[in-house]
């Protein structure tokens, strides 16, 4: 497409996003599915979908109880060679706009009250406010900007007569939150390729980037990983006042807690790149009412990104940093129990507790051992219960782990304290162009041609890395070592296989190259969340058109 095509093409972006930002689609609920009738009658209004309706329609997302949809739109060329622009549609919620919540999806009324409290904004958003050059707003950055500009673009080569190769646009809702969307859209992507007869040569995504040099703009030739790890301690009862005949679980859980919160150890390192050290997301003990003895389980999960460690590597690395904490806690309590004999002239004994740490599913094999089909039946029964109580919204998929393994407790004859590693939905598996051996060139040197691009059209710098750190759609693009993957998050990943799913076998069959070209936006999910018009409405576009136009040519 060449430039003259877009003289209008900002006004037409600006149009679609506008309209879009002002439909409320919050993330995992019932506003998700307003968009739909957005799309319905944009798609009728474009004169290449009237005449091939069957070029676009809505992928329902099998057994979602809010009955949920992707959105897809094909653009059909000559060849197989087919381009994915993806995005997401969800948005995170609105509670901390507090008293603007009114304004929320409103950006040109929001404006004005910003401005009437811009003194408690930061130094940055209230220099940004008065500069007019960005849009306020839910959803503004992430992600109906990059939705938008993809729409134009779509629309705009829609137009175009014998174009070289295929565009498919899809939007996916739950991005937020368990990312259903794109984890159904492999199923979609398998039905388009034999409809239509697709080579998917690469996906593009439109996040927005965030700068680390302010006159810098950043793509993203992958997506950083995402695992979440719970851990389950099993204690010791005793009464509160007679602390060194049990074992507190809340006291071995904090120091695993301390031991692998930003612990960089469990951080990955490529190309000068680095992945977000841990933190836990959650901490409890499993006392639901006040008595007086020490708690009989405890248990958290903590969120865990990597750049190459694949869920296995992650468990082995925190089941010996849980081992050495589990160790340090029977070397203090005996040292202080030694103390305490000694004030009260008893002898002294070393306590009876040594370290044992278990993954979950070695915990589960140990009670089949111990009660065979028993064991499973009551097993099934609990899993059954724990659906139910995920599908009702009583607890979510992180939560009922614990349900789960104290069910499995019941099974377990020895009764001495140990520790329970498992895996907790989603998992997001870290991917970069940096895992393909033989990338097509056009598509190993496309960074490099955007930043000259970018430099030469705009006066623009642009820089590459290799990892999107803000978790993506992108992670399911591809995937390295499926069966392994699949066989770990079977075993350690309680709910795998009956709510909530990967089709690896779809990743493994469709692996491609991804990049992500987005606006540049900046505080996500905050009350100051803005979007850079120039990014939004000219430079993007353009660059996005520039590799679209590039690799189809």
């Amino acid at each position: 497409m060449s430039d003259g095509k877009f003289v209008e093409l900002s006004k037409e972006i600006e149009d679609i996003f506008y309209s879009m930002v002002k439909i409320r689609t919050d993330t995992n609920t019932r506003w998700e599915k307003n968009i739909e009738y957005f799309y319905n009658n944009f798609f009728h209004s474009i004169e290449y979908f009237k005449k091939r309706s069957d070029y676009y329609g809505f992928y329902p997302i099998d057994k979602d109880p809010l009955e949920r949809n992707l959105v897809w739109a094909l653009v059909k060329g000559m060849g197989t060679d087919t381009i994915i622009l993806i995005n997401h549609y969800d948005v995170v919620d609105v509670e901390d706009y507090k008293t603007l919540k009114d304004y929320a999806f409103s950006p040109k009324e929001l404006e004005k009250e910003l401005i009437m409290i811009r003194k408690e904004l930061s130094k940055e958003a209230r220099e940004d406010l008065d500069s007019g050059q960005y849009i306020f707003g839910r959803g503004t950055a992430d992600m109906k900007a990059g939705i938008a500009i993809q729409l134009a673009l779509l629309k705009r080569y829609s137009e175009l007569n014998n174009i070289h190769g295929n565009i498919l646009f899809i939007s996916v809702p739950d991005e937020e939150n368990l990312s259903a969307g794109m984890r159904s859209a492999l199923e979609l992507l398998d039905e388009l390729n034999k409809r239509f007869d697709l080579k998917y040569i690469l996906t593009i995504n439109s996040e927005p980037h965030q700068r680390v040099k302010k006159d810098t703009g950043v793509i993203s030739e992958g997506s950083v990983g995402k695992i979440m790890p719970f851990i389950y301690v099993r204690g010791y009862l005793s009464h509160a006042g007679k602390v060194f005949e049990g074992f507190n679980p809340v006291s071995l859980l904090s120091r695993i807690a301390n031991k692998t919160e930003l612990n960089l150890e469990l951080s990955d390192f490529i190309e000068n790149e680095a992945s977000p050290p841990p933190t836990w997301l959650h901490f409890k003990d499993s006392k639901n009412h006040y008595d007086v003895s020490m708690p009989l389980g405890a248990y958290g999960y903590m969120s865990v990104h990597t750049l190459n460690k694949d869920p296995i590597r992650v468990i082995d690395d925190i089941k010996k940093i849980c081992t050495e904490a589990f160790l340090e806690l029977i070397e203090y309590m005996n040292m202080e129990y030694e103390k305490y004999c000694s004030n009260i002239d008893r002898t002294y004994r070393p306590l009876p507790w040594q370290p044992k740490v278990v993954t979950y599913k070695e915990l589960y094999d140990e009670a089949y051992v111990n009660h065979g089909d028993a064991f499973v039946h009551s097993y099934n029964q609990a899993l059954e219960e724990a659906q139910n109580k995920v599908a009702t919204g009583q607890k979510s998929m992180a939560d009922i782990n614990l349900y789960l393994v104290e069910r499995i407790f019941d099974f377990i004859d020895d009764l001495y304290p140990r520790v329970v590693i498992g895996l907790a939905p989603p998992y997001y598996p870290n991917v970069s162009n940096l895992n393909f051996e033989n990338l097509d060139t056009k598509i190993k040197k496309i960074s490099g041609d955007i930043i000259r691009y970018a430099m030469e059209k705009f006066h623009q710098p642009y820089e590459r890395e290799y990892f999107f750190t803000g978790i993506s759609d992108l992670s399911y693009t591809s995937i390295k070592n499926g069966d392994e993957v699949a066989q770990s998050l079977k075993g350690n990943m309680p709910l795998y296989g009956s709510i909530y799913s990967i089709p690896l076998d779809k990743i493994e069959k469709f692996s491609m190259p991804c990049i992500n070209i987005g606006p540049w936006g900046k505080d996500f999910h905050k009350l100051t969340e803005r979007v850079l018009k120039e990014d939004l409405f000219y430079r993007t576009p353009s660059i996005l058109n520039y590799v679209i136009s590039s690799l189809l040519s």
